[in-house]
């Protein structure tokens, strides 16, 4: 495993961008509404959309609360790894079915590991027999996430100065 694939860069369009914006609003947005609320066809709508997610710009998924769904533990560790095993130990933390996110990191640690368990005892599993049975790994620092006070799934597609120098277009400027 190299990580998730990352493509080249892609520039969406104006139209492409502002589609982006909207289904970060809401995912659920008909192709229809989706249409009116950029300023285009529905049929333009669609293609659009369909090269987005064809082409692997943007995916539509639900972002679920652990806390609300008895997930009770999440935690984010903080892996040391041998680095001549870090793509070994980063699949085997991707493999694991209680594990949501893996990612080399810069800073004090090699991977940064997002778990979600029901309770602490299931944690502690995790911790205690699954994780330790992994090869490679040099420490761990483990933080039980006991609040969440922002979760997003969406995030600005342009900088600031973009953004400044460049006002949205009216919904009518599109055809």
């Amino acid at each position: 495993m190299r990580g998730i694939e990352h493509h080249d860069p892609v520039q969406p369009d104006a139209i492409e961008l502002q589609i982006l914006a909207e289904l970060q609003r809401d995912g659920r947005v008909t192709t229809q509404e989706l249409a009116k609320r950029v300023g285009v066809s529905e049929v333009t709508a669609r293609r659009k959309l369909r090269r987005l997610t064809g082409e692997q710009i943007v995916r539509i998924v639900g972002v679920v609360d652990p806390f609300r769904v008895g997930l009770k533990s999440p935690v984010w560790m903080g892996v040391k790894v041998e680095r001549e095993r870090l793509e070994a130990v980063a699949e085997a933390f991707a493999a694991h079915p209680a594990v949501r996110y893996v990612a080399m990191a810069t800073g004090n640690f090699h991977l940064l590991v997002e778990v979600m368990a029901s309770t602490n005892q299931e944690l502690a599993r995790y911790l205690m027999e699954d994780f330790t049975q992994i090869e490679g790994i040099i420490d761990t620092e483990t933080s039980l996430i006991l609040r969440i006070y922002k979760q997003m799934s969406g995030w600005s597609l342009t900088s600031e100065n973009d953004a400044a120098a460049e006002p949205p277009a009216s919904p009518g400027e599109h055809g």
